[in-house]
């Protein structure tokens, strides 16, 4: 019997995904991008060694952490991106370069 017949079930995809490479998961730098802003506001009108380090440093560590996932994502994905999402990918590396040079050279 085939299995269009329905009589023998279809194979699962070996990673585990449902639906294949359409169900996976794909990168979305917008959370990351919000993270990134965020710690860039805080680190704007904040002192870098003050107590905004309470909210600066673990903004910055969520948005490096999203930033890393994202591109384990893309990395095994290559999905492609369209503008919008090019530009929120460079504002938020950007942004967290900004952040670190400002830590560095405070």
């Amino acid at each position: 019997m085939r299995a269009e017949d329905g009589s023998v079930p279809a194979a699962a995809p070996e990673d585990g995904a449902e639906g294949g490479a359409e169900g996976a998961e794909k990168p979305g730098w917008y959370l990351a991008s919000l993270f990134a802003a965020l710690a860039c506001v805080v680190l704007r009108f904040g002192g870098v060694w003050t107590w905004w380090a309470l909210l600066w440093v673990p903004l910055l560590l969520l948005a490096v952490a999203c930033g890393v996932d994202n591109w384990r994502l893309m990395a095994r994905h290559r999905p492609r991106l369209g503008a919008y999402e090019w530009f929120v990918l460079v504002t938020t590396h950007l942004g967290v370069a900004l952040a670190a040079v400002r830590i560095a050279t405070a």
